[in-house]
C-alpha cells in the first residue's frame, strides 16, 4: 500500500486538490516520511520474496540474503547518522527501529538449530559454490572452513564405505557373469573379484588423495546450458557425482521459509469453505494442486515477451501490488543516489 501511495502521488495529490479535501493531502514531510520507509522496506521484500519462492530451492540464497540486509542495514544507518539527518527528529525515531531491525536479524541469524544446510547449500549450487565466502565482508578463512565442513559431512553421511564398495561391486559383478564365475571356480582364481579389488585400490588411493566427488565438484569448473535450474544442473550430473547428488538433494529440499506451506494452507481455506463442506479430500487436493499449476504457468508467462498471452506488458510487468516493476526499479536507483 505504500509503494502503491509513492507510485500514485501525482494522482493523489490532484485529486486531493479539492477544497473539500485540502485537509487530507499529505505534506511534503509526510511524503518524504513515506518515501524514507519505503526505501528502507523494499530490500526486504525483495529478499523476503526470493526466500518464498517454491519454483526452485531457495536454502541456497538464505546466506546471500542474510549478507544483502546486514550489508542493507549498515548503509541505511550511515545514510541516518549523516549531519542533515540527525537534525531531523522523525528520522532518529526511524534510526531507532532499524537498529532494532538489525538487532531482530541477528537474533534469528543465530536461532537456526542446523545452521550448516545454508552453507551446504550454498556449496552445493553450481553457479555460486564458494564464490560467497570470497566477499570482502568474509574472512579469508571461511570458504576453506566451510569447504571443509560440508566436505566432512558428504565424507560421513553419503560417501559410501571401502567394505560397503567392495560388497555390493562383488555381488552385481558375481551376479551378472555366472558363466565366468563357474569358470574361475574351476581355474582356482576368480578374475572378476581380482579386477574388483583393482578397482576398489584406484578408488580408495583417489580418496585417500583428496580426489573424491567432493574434490571434483568444487574444482571443476562450471557450465550451466541456457535456463538450466539448480536441480537440472544436478540431474544432468548425477553419473558424474552420484553420492554427491544424494546429498544435493537432500540439502536443497530444505525450505528456506515455511511460507510457502502457509500460503498453501491460506488458499485451501478459500476452497474448503462452509458452503463447500462435503468436498472429498482428494477433490480439495486435485484443487489446490490445479491452483498452484496454474499460478506456476502464469509465472512462466512473465518471461514470455512474445506470447500473445502477455497482452502487450511484457516490457513493463505489474506486480501484485499494481506497481510496474521497471518503475520501481528507476525509483529506487534515484532515491538512493539522493539519499547518498
Amino acid at each position: 500500500m505504500l509503494e502503491r501511495a509513492v507510485y500514485l502521488r501525482k494522482p493523489i495529490e490532484h485529486f486531493l486538490n479539492d477544497e473539500d479535501l485540502e485537509d487530507l493531502k499529505p505534506s511534503k514531510k509526510e511524503w518524504d516520511q513515506c518515501e524514507l520507509l519505503l526505501t528502507i522496506l523494499l530490500p526486504f521484500k525483495k529478499t523476503s520474496d526470493r526466500l518464498q519462492e517454491t519454483k526452485r530451492p531457495a536454502i541456497d540464497a538464505v546466506f546471500w540474503s542474510y549478507e544483502t540486509l546486514f550489508n542493507e542495514i549498515d548503509q541505511l544507518q550511515t545514510i541516518l547518522s549523516t549531519p542533515t539527518n540527525k537534525r531531523r527528529s522523525w528520522v532518529q525515531e526511524v534510526a531507532v527501529a532499524v537498529e532494532k531491525m538489525a538487532s531482530k536479524l541477528r537474533k534469528y541469524y543465530k536461532a537456526t538449530d542446523k545452521p550448516y544446510v545454508y552453507s551446504d547449500g550454498q556449496i552445493l549450487e553450481p553457479l555460486g559454490k564458494l564464490v560467497l565466502f570470497d566477499q570482502e565482508s568474509w574472512d579469508q578463512e571461511d570458504a576453506e572452513k566451510y569447504s571443509k565442513m560440508c566436505r566432512a559431512r558428504y565424507v560421513r553421511d553419503y560417501e559410501p564405505s571401502q567394505s560397503t564398495s567392495r560388497v555390493s561391486t562383488t555381488s552385481t559383478v558375481n551376479k551378472a557373469h555366472p558363466l565366468k564365475r563357474k569358470i574361475a571356480e574351476i581355474d582356482g582364481v576368480d578374475d572378476e573379484e581380482e579386477e574388483d579389488d583393482y578397482r576398489i585400490a584406484q578408488r580408495n588411493r583417489m580418496q585417500q588423495g583428496g580426489q573424491n566427488q567432493f574434490d571434483r565438484y568444487i574444482q571443476s569448473p562450471t557450465s550451466t546450458l541456457e535456463g538450466e535450474t539448480t536441480l537440472d544442473w544436478w540431474r544432468r550430473h548425477a553419473q558424474f557425482y552420484p553420492d554427491l547428488a544424494r546429498m544435493a538433494r537432500d540439502t536443497l529440499a530444505v525450505p528456506a521459509t515455511g511460507a510457502g506451506v502457509e500460503r498453501e494452507f491460506s488458499k485451501s481455506g478459500k476452497v474448503a469453505t462452509w458452503a463447500r463442506s462435503r468436498l472429498n479430500t482428494g477433490t480439495i487436493t486435485e484443487i489446490m494442486m490445479f491452483k498452484n499449476f496454474l499460478a506456476r504457468k502464469g509465472q512462466e508467462l512473465e518471461n514470455w515477451e512474445g506470447s500473445d498471452l502477455c497482452l502487450g506488458i511484457a516490457e513493463e510487468l505489474i506486480d501484485e501490488a499494481g506497481v510496474p516493476k521497471k518503475w520501481r526499479k528507476r525509483w529506487w536507483l534515484d532515491r538512493r543516489n539522493r539519499l547518498m
